[in-house]
């Protein structure tokens, strides 16, 4: 075994002396190569003078792009040095930005100025002098230029950009001359904060900003100390949970730790600053719906902002800065991260035309691509692409907006292979036969240089051949192999049997649960906004449910293994309870600090307004409708027998009555009156009438001349012709997942009578009352998508009587599901109705004969026709921005 051994270890050195000779060899190639040493600027001239060291050889040519707006220079066969170089601006330079080319063997050097120029170089050996002179200056030395110019990127990318710093920290030579003598902090109404730091003189506007995971508020103060240096201070009020003030180079920055995202207020005091932090669930500061949104200000309503320039920096450590300058620092800003983009929308913001543009800033050896700048909706949207693997930050600081853009350093990018793949350490072979697991595990400490422990009952031998497995892997494979586990603690790892380290697991667990339980209570009054306190305080006993005597009443099977609580991990303790206090909607809870700052986190979470949608309806019913009747009375009668009434003995024969109708048929000459009913008719085949419209009629009374008989003739018809359209606009509004019901109608009694039963006077009857409802009604449940689409389950009903009076009544109703975008209008319904009727009443025969069998029929024609639209639009009601 020790032979093989330190044949393996040979193998190494020999493998180790064949790299360094290839290292060596492939240095030797590349040692021609010069390397850019330094960027400065020369002190004493008068125009801006960019001194260029290389430590070798290098060629050099010149680009003028943009118009003179962008300087290249060129330094063939030149490499850059491992530290960054980063240089300010001068006059009229904007900016210095160094990088390589895409084939590694060039470094250009780009030059940004505020208006069009020139280069003049001036080589001192290995340094070259770069003058920058504004085009209009007069010349001195003619500058080469290269015969093919790189091609244009970032066009007017700073044309139109004013300098706007952020901030600016004080010299190191001079001494801060503010003091932060001690920070105070006390609860409002509503859940708010007041947090002052008390100092020596009147501070100037701090820089500030804020970010959402985890959420935190910075305030840099500039030119102050901080008395007590760097400390964190617990406050557990509200959503605060610690303040912590560091102190750096004349620079005091307060850190303000959250429970969750929440809006806040700055007020310069003389002897210092007051700051409010909003409730957890202010509904002008509530946080944002969407993962990776960043709402910086609240947008006003007084008019329209300005998006003044887009600028972009490299920065030291290869991150992009994307610089965005605004009218003012009340715009609503709005970020987001959309499938690998950055989206920046500035909220009421106008864009000028010139700044209507797409930023291709690939040169910068950033992460960021391109900046495109366009108008979206009433706002103002910038998408930035970026490539590879990033992380991006934004702050704001007055109205400059800057969002950082870096790539993943070797750490993060550490992490997330060991996400992807499980183990990350580094590749080792191995070829033992018999080797003792100990001495396997001081091989795999050595190549790490972790420290290991290893448990006395560790013991026995194995054989395993691994060729470039992870360092990781192999440790796990040997350990499952001998049953066997670890515990990780820094660079130290405990290995032992499994069964030791769950059995010493297990006493400390018990040790740390008895500590728990002598742990004295504490009491604290959570005050509930937007949910109800018996909802939560339900939902705060069924989480503590899971504990293990609880799960013994036969629940065990819904129960993983990670639900056998500890203490540590439940949010209520064995000890703790929760009190309701209805009248102010608040929970008192009793625990442990520790469980009820658990608790505090998850009603953070909870107690929030729920998003509303008002369901705009507008219901019509249309309806054409056409009617017509027409009759006819008929009838001749012996005038002697059957209308010889008192009052009329003076009517001779031939005489004439014309009226409206038969039955008040009346003597044009006499005045007498001659009543003639539907027994003396005929044809009794009058006109209804429409509705319950009488029809318009004309009655003819005639006496045939020395007779005795009376012919009598009425002729009725009426046509009804109409057009409606009944409009109905509910309107309600409703929480997301909440039914909301609207109801308008007309309610009739029914009034009906039965027997009690029996033979006697007193057995009588019983009266009954019914009431019946004719309405129209809108019941929808909302349900709003991560998308911001809408599900609506609709179900409405609209009913008529059929009769003024009567309690027949006529029902429409519709009920289904629809998903709607947000503000999208759906007509549903359709509901056509056509009623289509031709009666036709006749005498036999007599009603067939041409032109005179009108006057032994009745005819009636009926024609409506009705249509129900629905027409539905949901609309999102949307929260305001936070206000910073």
């Amino acid at each position: 075994m020790n032979t093989s051994h330190r044949r393996t270890q040979t193998m190494k050195v020999t493998d180790k002396s064949l790299f360094i000779f290839i290292g060596l060899f492939f240095f030797s190639l590349s040692s021609s190569a010069a390397t850019l040493k330094t960027l400065s600027w020369q002190e004493g001239e008068g125009q801006p003078t960019l001194r260029v060291a290389v430590d070798g050889k290098a060629t050099f040519s010149t680009s003028e792009l943009q118009g003179g707006q962008r300087l290249r220079v060129t330094l063939e066969n030149t490499k850059l040095p491992n530290n960054p170089l980063n240089i300010g601006s001068k006059g009229i330079v904007k900016s210095v930005a160094p990088f390589a080319s895409d084939d590694g063997r060039s470094v250009h050097i780009d030059i940004l100025v505020s208006e069009p120029s020139r280069l003049e170089v001036n080589r001192r050996k290995n340094i070259y002098l770069l003058v920058i002179k504004p085009i209009n200056a007069p010349s001195t030395t003619p500058s080469t230029h290269a015969h093919d110019a790189p091609k244009t990127v970032a066009s007017n990318a700073y044309s139109h950009v004013k300098p706007n710093p952020i901030s600016s920290a004080p010299t190191k030579d001079h001494s801060p001359s503010n003091i932060l003598k001690n920070i105070k902090f006390d609860t409002l109404s509503g859940g708010r904060v007041l947090i002052k730091l008390n100092m020596t003189h009147q501070p100037a506007e701090p820089g500030s900003f804020s970010i959402n995971k985890p959420a935190r508020i910075a305030l840099d103060f500039f030119d102050t100390q901080s008395s007590f240096g760097s400390k964190t201070i617990p406050v557990e009020l509200g959503v605060v949970e610690t303040i912590s003030a560091i102190e750096s180079q004349g620079r005091t920055r307060i850190v303000l730790n959250l429970l969750t995202p929440v809006g806040y207020k700055t007020k310069i005091e003389p002897d210092g600053l007051v700051i409010t932090i909003d409730g957890s669930t202010n509904k002008a500061n509530q946080p944002v719906k969407k993962t990776g949104t960043v709402n910086f200000a609240k947008p006003t309503s007084d008019g329209s902002h300005t998006l003044e320039g887009v600028d972009f920096r490299r920065g030291a450590k290869g991150e992009g800065k994307v610089i965005i300058n605004l009218s003012d620092d009340t715009t609503g800003i709005d970020i987001k991260e959309q499938s690998g983009e950055i989206v920046i929308d500035l909220l009421n913001t106008n864009l000028p035309d010139k700044l209507e543009r797409r930023l291709d800033v690939v040169d910068f050896a950033t992460p960021v691509r391109t900046i495109d700048t366009f108008r979206f909706k009433n706002s103002t949207r910038l998408i930035i692409q970026a490539s590879g693997r990033f992380d991006h930050l934004a702050y704001q600081s007055g109205n400059v907006l800057t969002i950082e853009v870096k790539p993943f350093g070797k750490e993060e990018e550490e992490k997330r292979k060991a996400d992807e793949f499980g183990y990350y350490g580094e590749t080792l072979s191995l070829n033992f036969q018999n080797i003792e697991v100990r001495a396997a595990l001081r091989v795999i400490a050595d190549f790490t240089g972790l420290n290991f422990v290893t448990s006395d009952t560790v013991k026995g031998t194995l054989t395993l051949r691994l060729k470039d497995v992870p360092w990781d892997q192999a440790l796990d494979i040997i350990l499952s192999a001998k049953g066997l586990a670890k515990r990780a603690k820094g660079n130290v790892i405990w290995v032992a049997p499994a069964e030791e380290i769950a059995e010493k697991e297990k006493i400390a667990l018990k040790a740390s649960k008895a500590v728990a339980d002598l742990e004295p209570l504490v009491s604290e009054l959570i005050l509930i906004n937007y949910a109800k306190a018996s909802d939560i305080a339900e939902l705060l006993k069924s989480v503590k449910s899971i504990l293990p005597q609880d799960a013994s009443a036969g629940n065990l099977t819904t129960i993983s293994v990670e639900s056998f609580e500890t203490v540590s991990n439940s949010l209520l303790s064995p000890r703790g309870n929760v009190t309701v206090d209805a009248r102010t909607n608040s929970l008192l809870v009793q625990d442990t600090r520790a469980q009820i700052r658990s608790v505090k986190k998850l009603i953070a979470k909870l107690d929030r307004p729920v998003e509303q949608v008002m369901i705009e309806t507008r219901i019509v019913e249309a309806s054409d409708d056409f009617s017509r009747s027409i009759g006819a009375r008929f009838g001749i009668t012996n005038r002697n027998r059957s209308l010889n009434i008192p009052g009329s003995p003076g009517t001779n024969a031939g005489d004439a009555v014309l009226t409206g109708q038969l039955e008040n048929a009346t003597d044009i000459y006499n005045e007498d009156t001659y009543l003639i009913n539907g027994a003396g008719l005929n044809v009794n085949l009058p006109s209804p009438g429409v509705d319950g419209d009488p029809a318009g009629s004309i009655a003819f009374t005639l006496f045939k001349i020395a007779s005795t008989h009376l012919l009598a003739l009425e002729l009725s018809a009426l046509e009804s012709e109409g057009r409606g359209k009944i409009i109905a606009s509910p309107r309600l509004v409703t929480a997301n997942d909440k039914e909301a019901r609207i109801e308008q109608g007309e309610e009739r009694v029914v009034i009906s009578t039965s027997s009690l039963g029996g033979t006697t006077a007193a057995s009588g009857s019983s009266t009954r009352f019914t009431v019946i409802e004719a309405k129209l009604s809108l019941t929808v449940t909302p349900h709003i998508t991560p998308d911001d689409s809408v599900i609506l389950d609709v179900n409405i009903t609209k009913d008529n009587f059929n009769t003024p009076t009567g309690p027949a009544k006529d029902t429409k109703s519709i009920k289904t599901q629809v998903l709607l975008n947000n503000g999208e209008t759906v007509v549903i319904g359709g509901i056509y109705q056509q009623e289509m009727v031709n009666t036709n009443k006749k005498i036999p025969l007599l009603g067939d004969i041409p032109i005179l069998g009108n006057f032994f029929r009745k005819k009636e024609k009926l024609d409506n026709k009705v249509e129900l639209l629905i027409f539905l639009t949901p609309r999102i009601l949307a929260q305001e921005l936070k206000s910073r």
